[in-house]
């Protein structure tokens, strides 16, 4: 169900976005991530995990498939499923195991979504000439955690 969006019109209210989502994971989400490529959606996923781990460097896991961090949390894994050719690689690579005991963020979700839990929060990195907006869509669960202090500070309808 589509929840929030808002406009991206600064570097600063991007890591400030991924910066307090960080702050309401837990244990057992995951973040989809969609958008086209050069939308922003690493460095999304980067200040997410910067804020998370205190780690500066955070590669993009494009050839590597995914990188495991670890936090006062939980462990995070990011994950870029652009290089997924198949859905069924995502059952030989192990990862549908972390999903449980872990924060998870995908990158090029929609590569592997028919595996996705439906508790997942879908974050959608949009861009014309004039904007870059981010969206999300989730369950009831997730509009319950989003509508607290974060929808106040960040979000439209």
């Amino acid at each position: 169900m589509y929840l929030y969006k808002s406009t991206l019109n600064s570097i600063e209210k991007t890591k400030a976005i991924a910066n307090s989502l960080y702050k309401l994971s837990r244990k057992g989400d995951l973040f989809a991530l969609y958008g086209d490529i050069g939308v922003g959606k690493t460095t999304f996923v980067r200040y997410f995990i910067r804020n998370a781990t205190k780690t500066n460097y955070v590669p993009s896991p494009s050839y590597n498939i995914y990188f495991k961090y670890n936090s006062q949390k939980a462990e995070i894994y990011h994950m870029d499923a652009w290089r997924i050719s198949s859905e069924l690689e995502i059952f030989n690579l192990g990862v549908l195991d972390f999903f449980q005991d872990s924060i998870f963020l995908i990158e090029w979700a929609n590569k592997i979504d028919a595996y996705l839990p439906v508790s997942k929060l879908s974050i959608t990195l949009e861009y014309s000439k004039t904007s870059r907006t981010i969206s999300f869509s989730g369950d009831k669960n997730w509009k319950k955690r989003l509508d607290k202090d974060f929808k106040r500070n960040f979000l439209e309808n």
